[in-house]
Order: C-alpha cells, then sequence, then structure tokens
C-alpha cells in the first residue's frame, strides 16, 4: 500500500481501482491516496537515524525524557507485543510449520539488519535440536553465490521487516525459482514478499520511541524449535524397534 500505484495494487488484487477508493471511503478517508500516504510515513519515511528518532520521540513527547520510566515503557510494550503473539499466532501454524522444518533436507536461514539476531538465533537453535540449517548472509559478499544452494526438497526460513531489504527480496525470489518453500516471520501489514511464503508468522513487535523489539520474535523462534525437536525425537523412535525406545518414552 505504501510503495505501489493505485493501479498495479488494483491489478494484483484483482479488482478495480474503484473498489480501493470505496475501500479507503469506508476507512473514513477521502482517496486511497491518504491511506498510502499514512502507511508510507509509518513504514517508509521513519527515520532510519536512531538519534533522530530519539531527538523527534522527545519532541513530541517531553515526558521521555524521564531515564526511569523509559525502561518500564519498553517493559510493557514488550510485555503487550508478547501478550499480542500469543493470542495471533495459531497453534496449527506452529505445527505446520515444525512438520515442514522436520521433512525438509535443509533449512536455509536468513536475516539481515534488524531481523539479523533472529536469523541467528534459529539457526543456532535449529543445529543444536539436530537440524541441518545453514545461515544465508551478507558475510565476504557469498550470498549471491551462496543462492545456487537452493534445492527443492528444501526449506527457506526467511526474517524480514519493514522496510523489507533487497537482498531478502532476491534470496526468497531465488527460493521461488528454486522451488523451495519459504517459511517466514515478518511483521503487518503483508508486504510483497509475502505471496511467496508457504508459512508466514505475522509478529507485532513492541515499540518505543520508534525503536521495535524483537523479544516477540525470539519466543516464537524458540517455540517453533521445540516443536520441531519434539517432532525429531518422535521421528527417531518410531523408527527404532520397541526394544530399544528408551522406557518411560
Amino acid at each position: 500500500v505504501a510503495v505501489v500505484a493505485s493501479r498495479e495494487l488494483a491489478a494484483e488484487l484483482a479488482v478495480p481501482p474503484s473498489t480501493l477508493t470505496r475501500f479507503a471511503k469506508v476507512l473514513g478517508f477521502r482517496t486511497l491516496k491518504e491511506v498510502q500516504a499514512l502507511f508510507k510515513n509509518h513504514y517508509v519515511a521513519r527515520p532510519r537515524d536512531y538519534l533522530q528518532r530519539v531527538r523527534l520521540a522527545r519532541v513530541a513527547d517531553p515526558g521521555m525524557t524521564d531515564h526511569e520510566a523509559l525502561h518500564r515503557d519498553f517493559a510493557h510494550a514488550v510485555q503487550h507485543s508478547l501478550h499480542m503473539t500469543s493470542l495471533e499466532v495459531s497453534a496449527d501454524q506452529l505445527r505446520d510449520a515444525a512438520d515442514m522444518l522436520a521433512s525438509a533436507s535443509e533449512v536455509w536461514v536468513h536475516g539481515v539488519r534488524r531481523a539479523y539476531p533472529v536469523a541467528v538465533y534459529l539457526q543456532y537453535v535449529l543445529l543444536k535440536v539436530g537440524a541441518r540449517a545453514s545461515l544465508l548472509d551478507l558475510g565476504g559478499g557469498l550470498l549471491e553465490p551462496s543462492l545456487v544452494r537452493l534445492k527443492p526438497g528444501g526449506v527457506l526460513l526467511v526474517v524480514t521487516y519493514s522496510p523489507h531489504a533487497a537482498e531478502t527480496g532476491a534470496v526468497i525470489a531465488a527460493a521461488r525459482d528454486a522451488g523451495v518453500k519459504v517459511v517466514g516471520f515478518t511483521d503487518p501489514p503483508p508486504s510483497a514478499l509475502a505471496k511467496d511464503m508457504a508459512i508466514r508468522f505475522e509478529i507485532r513487535e513492541g515499540e518505543v520511541m520508534g525503536f521495535r523489539a524483537l523479544c516477540a520474535s525470539m519466543y516464537v523462534a524458540q517455540t517453533l524449535a521445540m516443536l520441531l525437536a519434539q517432532r525429531l525425537i518422535a521421528d527417531r523412535e518410531r523408527s527404532l524397534p520397541v526394544e530399544a525406545v528408551p522406557r518411560g518414552t
């Protein structure tokens, strides 16, 4: 909505442009351009410079200069985000994603910029539970050559938040062309990248002064990894002779 022209957006949704105009009016706007301006201001025009974000936040809310209250603001934002994520991420989604990862010949993990810590943690925890996982990152300029490894039967586990990195778009496109299924960690509203994700976890991170946390994403990552571990244990036990299964399992 923020970056696509109205005619292109209408074509992608298979509706006439007038439908988008009526939709905007239902929301209380006069035109679709007003809706686009709202999204663009929040997701595109957000200051990239961290110090500038802090300055703008202090102007908008002088109370933000209270250092003792600031840590509580972050804590409350994270608590709310975790609660909302627990309600919005479904058990079926998590189970389906765990099943997809368990049956994958290999899992490729990708995330850059703010998404990078979550991607690194996902690779770490997947390796710890016995999955074959590798990180597709920008180190050494080897991202593009690494994409030739994407093969059917594997799964791309991608972490991407608005504004989405061009490199991530290229990785998802390569996975689509290679016939690789994609599981995505992202934020609402859905971007153009969402259409190529077989399973998409939309995570609403807590935000203070323009800084978004990663706690909810880490929570979903840990849950997914533990479900995968349970699935792998069950699969291995089913393949053992009865007398070889540990007692009490």
